[in-house]
């Protein structure tokens, strides 16, 4: 169990590190890159020693962001020497990815999922921030760090990503103010909204194969997209495809099906009633009550068939 933590003790625990790993969690994020990416921008500043971590493939679309290049794939045999591990963004270990087999150093997680479960040393969890990008604002500027462009583009990318560009139902009145707060030390909102929706060409020939797999449940209250084994490709991005089935008329609860292994099926979900991250934690995955996501050790179609079951029988229970 952690032990909860405020905003002056995290920045204690960071300045009593001389060097830190951070973690981004799989299925790597704007959030979860711009929070690792900001954070890291101010430790360094601190003059602390600061490496980054992602045991994925980075989306090509966030390469703008300040420093991108500087992430590492972690490898589970090379062991990785600090005295304080970050995991930003990620409700449960299993999110760390290979990363958490390099890494002994006590954890300090920085999250904003209702769903988290307690795995890290130190918490510092704000359940109602709209993303992790906001709790990173609180705790820099609580702490007096100063903040440039560079890291308030970070933080802002982070925001914006995570409700949906202040359309999601997380959209709060001080989510809108601390992005105000950025847009003010030179953020320029229409360059990264025309950045973060440039498509890659491989994505949109990936969807035109995968839109075909369309199908409905419920009544058609549960729209999914299937991306099977042979079509998988890490160095594809996916993220946009769940927008597609979630804004169809008459569906609740949107569902992305990504085989990745044989038999590892990783889910996202989008809902407008049904609180997925129930859902979720019953896979073993977490979330918000209208975004969620799991791995399933199963293959696609198996998946599949658990899942729809546990949506159809929350939607039962409203």
């Amino acid at each position: 169990m952690s032990k909860d933590v405020d905003l002056k003790e995290t920045w204690q625990l960071l300045m009593a590190a001389g060097s830190l790993v951070l973690v981004s969690h799989v299925g790597p994020d704007g959030d979860t890159l711009g929070s690792t990416l900001g954070l890291a921008r101010a430790l360094k500043q601190a003059g602390k020693q600061v490496r980054l971590l992602v045991d994925d493939t980075l989306p090509a679309v966030y390469q703008f962001l300040p420093e991108m290049d500087t992430y590492e794939q972690p490898k589970a045999e090379q062991p990785i020497a600090c005295d304080l591990v970050v995991v930003v963004d990620a409700s449960s270990k299993d999110r760390m990815g290979e990363a958490e087999k390099c890494l002994s150093a006590p954890i300090l997680n920085i999250d904003h999922h209702i769903s988290n479960t307690h795995y890290a040393d130190y918490l510092l969890l704000d359940a109602r921030a709209a993303a992790t990008g906001e709790i990173m604002y609180q705790l820099l500027t609580a702490n007096n760090v100063p903040l440039d462009k560079e890291l308030a583009t970070d933080l802002y990318t982070a925001i914006v990503t995570d409700c949906g560009y202040f359309k999601y139902t997380n959209t709060t009145p001080r989510c809108m103010r601390v992005a105000a707060d950025l847009v003010a030390l030179g953020v320029e909102p229409n360059e990264i909204s025309d950045l973060l929706e440039i498509k890659a060409r491989n994505s949109v020939e990936l969807l035109a194969k995968v839109l075909p797999s369309l199908t409905f449940y419920a009544d058609g209250k549960i729209a999914t997209l299937e991306i099977p084994l042979e079509l998988y490709d890490k160095n594809v991005s996916t993220e946009s495809f769940i927008y597609h089935p979630r804004y169809i008329a008459g569906v609740d609860v949107a569902v992305l099906f990504k085989q990745v292994e044989p038999k590892a099926t990783r889910v996202s979900m989008r809902s407008k009633q049904v609180d997925v991250s129930k859902v979720a934690v019953a896979f073993n995955g977490g979330g918000h009550p209208k975004a969620a996501g799991c791995t399933i050790g199963l293959p696609l179609q198996e998946a599949k068939k658990a899942l729809i079951q546990a949506i159809e029988k929350a939607m039962e229970a409203l």
